[in-house]
């Protein structure tokens, strides 16, 4: 365009020049098979003008025409982004707001549209999930893959996270696995088996995995020392279950040293060691834990494992009373001692002093094999209601 008003004024420059400079501004002549044409230099130059410009535009139409079928496609192609534009944006909103029908209704009308189209049928797989559509669900995840195989992680994940939420757990394993083989350092799908592995109980292979997640920071220190606790207390409960001694202070034995500090820990073990005969040690660890804090959790423990020495063992917990003379737990762990130190006399004050302090149904039952042991028959019949009556929460017992 800059061109042609540059020529414009060229010419009319001319034609002013020409004029300016009087009547005879000379003449042009040509010769062409015979025939001689003769003409003003003027009238020459605006018709030779004119011919460049016919021909410029006649370029120009001609290029602007094969451009059309271009020009065409770019319209639809903006047309196309416009409407998976509208669609995707009406999806996501009615997917927040909980209309999962409407949300995959619209994300399938986008993604014709879209130029990622694997986007839209991953919300459309998530809102398909929603409504418990598991085959819908899983047939957007092909049709993602399909349109961008380069985003397998992306469809592999979300994949393995509608699993979950539908608890396909085994079959969320599978996915993760082969995302893990695939992308070994990719935090989110370690995450994900982390969570995988916690709710099929594999507790083996949540420790396994704990040591790659603690260089990603994607949990503070204490929620991983917490998911440690689990994966031990659950693997010493496993032994305890299949009444394997043998495995269960392999277990323990390996805990790291720090981790056994813990008093869930030492509870869960010595809980699954009372369902063997030896407890000696038990008696040793719960002694040293109670020197470093009160728990009744281990308090009671103690009532229960037997020691190497009775006499010490009661005379331990009697030393307890001088802090913690009124609290029902250790009344009833002395009351047990004395029973199996054969203390009739002293078990019954421990007992029923625990009862007058907290009624609790164990207080009850040991009450009763004392009244048994002693022959009443009455009386051990009364504590076993009273206990069974505390037990289900029938009434409160005085």
């Amino acid at each position: 365009m800059k061109f042609l008003l540059l020529s414009l004024l060229a010419l009319l420059l001319a034609i002013v020049i020409g004029s300016l400079a009087g009547s005879d501004t000379g003449y042009v002549m040509m010769t062409i098979s015979g025939w001689t044409i003769q003409t003003t230099a003027t009238l020459f130059v605006i018709v030779l003008f004119l011919a460049f410009l016919t021909t410029y535009f006649t370029v120009r139409s001609l290029v602007r025409f094969f451009e059309i079928p271009k020009e065409i496609k770019t319209w639809r192609q903006h047309r196309h982004q416009r409407r998976a534009e509208k669609y995707l944006t009406q999806g996501l909103i009615n997917m927040t707001e909980g209309r999962w029908k409407q949300a995959e209704r619209d994300f399938c009308k986008a993604a014709p549209y879209s130029r990622a189209p694997y986007v839209n049928y991953l919300c459309a797989a998530r809102a398909a999930q929603e409504l418990h559509a598991v085959d819908r669900r899983d047939e957007y995840l092909r049709l993602a893959y399909h349109n961008n195989p380069d985003a397998s992680l992306a469809v592999g994940i979300t994949q393995a996270e509608l699993q979950l939420s539908e608890l396909q757990t085994e079959q969320a394993l599978a996915t993760l696995e082969h995302l893990q083989n695939k992308e070994p350092n990719q935090t989110q799908v370690k995450q994900l088996l982390l969570e995988t592995y916690t709710d099929l109980n594999d507790w083996q292979s949540v420790l396994n995995i704990i040591p790659s997640i603690e260089k990603t920071s994607l949990y503070p220190r204490e929620q991983i020392q917490a998911k440690q606790l689990d994966a031990y207390a659950g693997l010493l409960k496993e032994a305890g279950t299949r009444k394997d001694q043998q495995t269960l202070n392999t277990i323990w034995t390996n805990i790291p040293r720090k981790l056994k500090q813990h008093f869930y820990l030492i509870e869960v073990y010595v809980s699954e060691r009372l369902k063997f005969a030896d407890t000696t040690d038990c008696e040793v660890l719960l002694k040293s834990a109670l020197k470093r804090q009160w728990d009744n959790l281990l308090v009671r423990l103690y009532g229960l494992v037997v020691g190497s020495d009775l006499t010490k063992q009661q005379a331990t917990a009697e030393s307890w009373l001088n802090n913690h003379s009124r609290d029902a737990v250790l009344l009833l762990t002395l009351g047990r001692i004395c029973m199996r130190n054969q203390l009739w006399g002293k078990a019954r004050d421990y007992l029923r002093e625990s009862i007058d302090v907290q009624a609790n149904p164990e207080a009850y039952y040991e009450f009763a094999r004392l009244h048994e042991q002693e022959g009443d028959r009455e009386a051990a019949a009364e504590c076993y209601e009273k206990g069974l009556t505390l037990a289900t929460g029938m009434s409160n017992v005085n």
